[in-house]
Formats: structure tokens, sequence, C-alpha cells
């Protein structure tokens, strides 16, 4: 194997984990958009059936007026407190840490990968890339050629003989 092919190797792969840390990036991006969405959507639904229970209470307050007041406690178990709230946004922002570091750790190893072939990228740049050509002094010896008659008068027979090739050329 020639050290240019496994240059080109190398940067093949290079660039094939650039395009990985974009996609790696860009699927972060998108979980920690769908986990607050999903989120959201949990803190709505929790809404909606909160709205829905005190709807319920305020017809059953109308009703009876004993039920009022048992209903007024319900309601303030209905609310969310503080207490559970914080624990809530606790949990949440563990679970995102978690999911941060697990990231961290991906891109730290992809990191690593890519400083080691570039490393080798450029302990191959040092070496030449083709192997050098080498002179050689030694002299061909050339065939005698021993050309007799070249420049002898022509004789008929070499004129007709050329007017004839003459002929087929044209």
């Amino acid at each position: 194997m020639n050290a240019t092919t496994i240059l080109n190797e190398i940067l093949q792969k290079l660039s094939v984990l650039t395009k990985e840390d974009e996609l790696a990036q860009e699927l972060s991006e998108v979980e920690v958009q769908e986990e607050a969405v999903e989120a959201v959507s949990e803190a709505t639904e929790e809404v909606k059936e909160e709205v829905l229970e005190e709807e319920v209470q305020a017809e059953l307050a109308e009703t009876e007026e004993v039920e009022a007041q048992e209903e007024e406690t319900d309601l303030a178990k209905g609310y969310v407190s503080e207490e559970k709230y914080m624990a809530d946004m606790s949990a949440m922002k563990a679970e995102i840490d978690a999911i941060k570091k697990m990231i961290d750790e991906e891109m730290g190893y992809m990191k690593k990968e890519k400083e080691a072939l570039s490393e080798q990228v450029e302990e191959l740049s040092k070496e030449p890339a083709a192997e050098p050509i080498k002179h050689s002094p030694e002299e061909e010896s050339k065939p005698n050629l021993n050309l007799y008659a070249q420049n002898r008068a022509l004789s008929t027979k070499d004129r007709v003989l050329q007017r004839i090739s003459n002929i087929k050329k044209q």
C-alpha cells in the first residue's frame, strides 16, 4: 500500500466523522426539543385535568353548601404545590443533564478518534508520497545499422517505383 492510498482512506474517514458530528448535534437538538415538547404537553394535560376538576367542584358547590366546604379543601389538593413543582423540575433537569452527559461522552469519543486519525495523517504526510525515481546513467548501446547507397544517383527503375508509390498515396 502506498502512503497516498492510506492518506486518502484517512481523509475519507475524517469526512465521515465530521458528517457524523453534524448529525449527532442535530439529533441532540431534536431530542432536547422533543423532550421540551413532551414536558409542555404533559403540563398542559395536567392543567386541563385541573380545570375539569375545578368545574365539577364548582357545580357541586352550588347544589350543596356542606359539600362546598369539603370541595374547597379538595380544590386546595387539586393544585400543584410548590414543593411538588420544584421536585418535578429538578427531576426534569436531572434527566436533561444525563442526556447531555451521554451526548458529551459520544462526542468526546468521536473527537479522540478524529484526533488520532489527524495524527496519523500528519505522520504519513512526513513520508514522501511516492518513491523517488532513480537515474540510471548507463548508456544503451545502439545497434549498428549499415545503410548502403544512401546518396547514390536514381536509376530508371527507382524513378518508376517512386512514381508508382506517389500514385498509390494520392
